[in-house]
């Protein structure tokens, strides 16, 4: 193709790019937030009330992230419920306008609405949505906006929508995080102290006397029933903790989260069938599931990871294989790895089954297996990418897998090795283990002679 052809077709691509990224997208948007009765930005509204059947409700904005319930009670408002009406509020387009408001407004059920939210934002502007009775021919309800005249006919499921009481909006968990912003949690309990360490995004280390390898999903249960166990009745304005057993709770949780220097503390304490819980500085006290207690209170072991290897892979400079005398080992080189004698796809599905190589029972190690050990693995790099076991063969053809440095224990079944690059499989020696013959059927039984006719 001429050069010329291919600047001018390159040019022309890059103008349109230019005006459908830069002038056409927000034009549509713009167009189409035109359209919304309410044009306020959703990041501009710092409180709102709502009025209906339900009773009125006040909120003010905490912090970017976080509101509170202000009216008829001051508690922590539950972040997605708010988040999900103010998406509703400003989000709402018309079905049609009616006509310009007049001062007949009770023929559109608008003198007295069956909802009203107001909403207050930066620079003192308020904006009011009501929504009145509903059109007696369309499955739709009026409404209007204050300021402005006009009257619309919206969506009938409006009214369920936007009528909220304090119960609805109210935080019902102890907690309202994102599990990504946990950086540590310690737990007291009858069982002990726990501390669990975040070292990368889903990379978790126990604290204190045992620094072992945590599991990622197990850590995220450890603290998950904090933030979506809902609370079965909540006992405002407690000045007097005895009266739940929480001047003395059975387990203290403190949470540190990511940019927030102080910590977040939740006491807890059972009673019967029900656990109670409290965050710190609060005066709410939430009846909670017994369960959620127990969660709270693990045993160390049941939170270690059981991956045989886990390493963190950026820190990983070398993995080495150690047998009878023998070493094969990979070394990273750049950004891949290479030895070994392994070819790159050999490489990758190698380490595709050392990560996982995952074992049925962690326990701690109490002593050495019986017998010699079969073969060795370790790895190098970085603070959280040394590890070195050995593996022992068991009688029933399983494996027993010890880390003296950690004094974990691993025990692994008898196959964990079948999908690993046969150059590795040959190296361990397991290429020559043949699985024991089948028994020989036992000889048929020949049938016994009829007897003798007389």
């Amino acid at each position: 193709m001429n050069p010329r052809v291919t600047i001018g077709l390159a040019v022309l691509l890059a103008l349109v790019g230019f005006y459908i990224f830069v002038i056409d997208r927000p034009m549509a948007q713009r167009a189409q937030e035109a359209q919304h009765l309410v044009r306020i930005p959703k990041a501009d509204i710092t409180g709102l009330t709502v009025v209906s059947a339900k009773g009125t409700v006040d909120l003010a904005r905490r912090d970017p992230m976080h509101w509170d319930v202000t009216r008829p009670v001051r508690v922590p408002a539950a972040s997605f419920a708010v988040s999900d009406l103010l998406d509703t509020t400003t989000s709402l387009v018309p079905q049609s306008t009616v006509r310009e408001a007049g001062t007949d407004l009770a023929r559109y059920g608008l003198d007295k609405p069956a909802v009203r939210v107001t909403l207050r934002a930066t620079g003192g502007r308020t904006v009011t949505l009501e929504i009145g009775g509903p059109s007696p021919v369309a499955t739709a309800l009026y409404a209007r906006v204050n300021p402005g005249k006009a009257i619309y006919l919206v969506d009938s499921s409006m009214k369920d929508s936007l009528a909220k009481s304090a119960t609805d909006l109210r935080q019902k968990t102890l907690g309202d995080f994102a599990s990504a912003d946990v950086q540590e949690i310690r737990i007291q309990s009858p069982k002990g102290a726990l501390v669990v360490t975040r070292l990368g995004p889903d990379r978790w280390r126990l604290g204190g006397a045992h620094p072992w390898p945590a599991d990622d999903f197990k850590v995220t249960d450890l603290f998950f029933p904090l933030t979506t166990s809902d609370a079965k009745a909540f006992h405002d304005g407690v000045t007097n903790l005895a009266a739940f057993g929480l001047d003395h709770p059975t387990v203290t949780v403190d949470i540190t989260l990511a940019g927030r220097p102080e910590l977040l503390r939740f006491l807890l304490a059972s009673q019967g069938k029900v656990t109670h819980g409290i965050a710190s500085g609060s005066q709410t006290v939430l009846d909670l599931d017994a369960s959620v207690q127990e969660k709270l209170a693990p045993d160390l072991l049941s939170l270690v990871s059981h991956r045989v290897l886990p390493y963190n892979p950026q820190d990983l400079t070398a993995l080495v294989w150690q047998r009878s005398g023998k070493t094969l080992e990979v070394r990273r080189q750049g950004p891949a790895f290479s030895g070994g004698g392994l070819s790159e796809s050999e490489i990758t599905d190698m380490f595709s089954s050392v990560n996982l190589l995952d074992a049925d029972n962690v326990d701690v190690l109490r002593s050495l297996p019986a017998g010699s050990p079969v073969f060795e693995i370790y790895t190098e790099g970085g603070s959280d990418a040394r590890f070195a076991v050995t593996f022992y063969r068991q009688p029933n053809g399983g494996w027993i897998v010890s880390n003296q440095t950690l004094g974990l224990e691993y025990r692994l079944t008898a196959n964990v090795f079948d999908g690993f690059p046969k150059p590795i499989v040959a190296f361990l020696g397991l290429a020559s283990v043949k699985k024991a013959a089948p028994a020989a059927p036992a000889p048929a039984v020949p049938p016994a002679a009829p007897p003798a006719q007389k």
